[in-house]
């Protein structure tokens, strides 16, 4: 859960991730604020209604008292019009203070209900008594007014009673609120640190978000003007803008490190192109030797041509039908070996060569050694290289199986590969040689074979030769098709 949600983190755009953090901060300070203004609105609530029950016992006992002053003013025998009016304003004023102390059973505790009720219920009788006093009844007046002086000490007692009241009970709530206060300032320095917090993952998130990959920005930046192109590449934390870019620098590291790499390659095989113009170089002038040496071998040719067809043919008038054939093997066989200058012959006719040779040698060796040739009729038009068969059956008995008493064998397998190409397979059963224990310039055992290996690397094939002591030797030539 927690990694999706820092994935969707890293894929917002720079914009939005600003705006959220911008609303994460402003959110985490306006729930300070707010704490703090609930605190305060509460106290100073709590406050008002206590200050408001003193305010209206403070101003009933006030207005109580101006109404016993007017009633003194008023009752004198020598008091003016004017102090009947004021003391009947001072009553209506006294009964709109006396209208904030209705008793409540909901909100008053109950010896502040009880003293209300006790303040009510006299009022009543007093101002009962107070209008027979103010209607001039016939009686005695001073004992009326006596009677509601009375009656004004018991209603002031009461009121009094009920301001010490509320005052005790005030004090009381003062603690709770203070105590309240103390819980609340706890709180609220509670929330204060949650959110001191929350603002510090806010700024580590920012600089997550926006510091660091900035920062390693740069020091790859740097890192790249230096010339160090295999530095390690940037982490990619996301889809926003910064993870684009640092993608993209990735990408710019990679293709700048792929462009020197390929100027090494590059040099390395115009390096290798040199050495192996160098190499044909020396190779056509092996070739050039070999062709002098073979112009000064074939002297007279025709010559030798006509006296071998000679010798065939007083063999057939002879009726020795073998030597015959024999005979026009070895001219078959050395005239192939002399004719024309191609350098590539087809794959048939270097079997059909090898067929000759192998006639000419069993009936020089007998049982002791006999051969093998598997071959495709589909594959003998592959071009070859001309003379690279009959040097390796050569070199595979003279050197593997001329020391065997009998049993030599020769196998010729030519396949496709399956991976494109054909490929030529020379085995003896021979004595076999250790490769390891040859110097470098022999370890094809001969210069015929070198000859070879050199002629099909030009053609862009291959010769590999494996062998073990005792178990014999195996000659593989690898051949990149062309046909002819």
């Amino acid at each position: 859960m927690l990694k999706r949600l820092g994935q969707g983190w890293h894929n917002l755009s720079i914009k939005i991730k600003y705006i959220l953090l911008m609303v994460g901060v402003l959110a985490a300070a306006w729930v300070a604020v707010g704490a703090a203004m609930i605190q305060l609105h509460g106290f100073t609530r709590a406050s008002a209604i206590i200050m408001d029950d003193y305010m209206d016992i403070t101003e009933f006992l006030d207005a109580f008292s101006a109404e016993i002053v007017c009633l003194e003013e008023y009752i004198r025998p020598n008091a003016l019009s004017e102090a009947e009016d004021a003391y009947r304003e001072a009553i209506r004023l006294t009964d709109r203070t006396l209208l904030r102390l209705r008793p409540s059973w909901q909100t008053d505790q109950r010896a502040e209900y009880v003293l209300k009720r006790a303040i009510q219920n006299a009022m009543e009788y007093y101002r009962t008594s107070q209008e027979t006093m103010l209607s001039r009844q016939e009686g005695d007046l001073i004992a009326r007014y006596l009677s509601l002086k009375t009656q004004s000490s018991y209603i002031d007692g009461y009121a009094r009673e009920l301001l010490d009241t509320r005052m005790a009970q005030g004090e009381q709530q003062w603690r709770e609120i203070e105590s309240a206060n103390s819980r609340h300032t706890r709180e609220l320095s509670g929330l204060l640190v949650l959110s001191m917090v929350v603002l510090a993952l806010l700024l580590m998130l920012f600089t997550r978000s926006f510091i660091r990959p900035l920062t390693d920005l740069g020091r790859a930046a740097d890192i790249i003007g230096t010339g160090q192109y295999d530095a390690p590449p940037l982490a990619v934390r996301g889809k926003d803008e910064l993870g684009r870019t640092a993608r993209s620098f990735n990408l710019m590291q990679r293709e700048i490190r792929r462009t020197f790499r390929a100027r090494e390659r590059q040099a390395e095989m115009e390096k290798s192109l040199l050495k192996k113009e160098a190499e044909a170089a020396r190779m056509q002038q092996m070739l050039e030797e070999g062709r002098f040496a073979q112009l000064q071998s074939q002297i007279n040719p025709h010559f030798l041509f006509n006296t071998l067809s000679t010798i065939a043919a007083l063999a057939r008038e002879e009726q020795a039908p073998l030597s015959e054939d024999l005979i026009l093997r070895l001219s078959s066989f050395f005239r192939y070996s002399l004719e024309s200058d191609e350098k590539l012959v087809t794959l048939g006719r270097e079997i059909q060569l090898l067929r000759d040779y192998m006639e000419l040698q069993e009936t020089r060796y007998g049982e002791r050694i006999s051969m093998e040739i598997c071959s495709d009729p589909a594959l003998e038009g592959v071009v070859v290289p001309k003379f690279i068969l009959q040097p390796l059956v050569e070199n595979a008995i003279l050197h593997g199986l001329r020391s065997c008493p009998e049993g030599g064998h020769i196998r010729v397998r030519v396949r496709r590969r399956r991976q494109g190409g054909t490929v030529v397979t020379v085995t003896d059963n021979g004595c076999g040689f250790d490769p390891a224990a040859l110097p470098p310039r022999q370890e094809h055992r001969s210069v015929g074979l070198d000859n070879i290996a050199q002629r099909m690397a030009l053609s862009g094939g291959r010769l590999d030769v494996f062998s073990r002591p005792g178990i014999g030797t195996v000659a593989r030539i690898t051949v990149k098709e062309a046909q002819s």
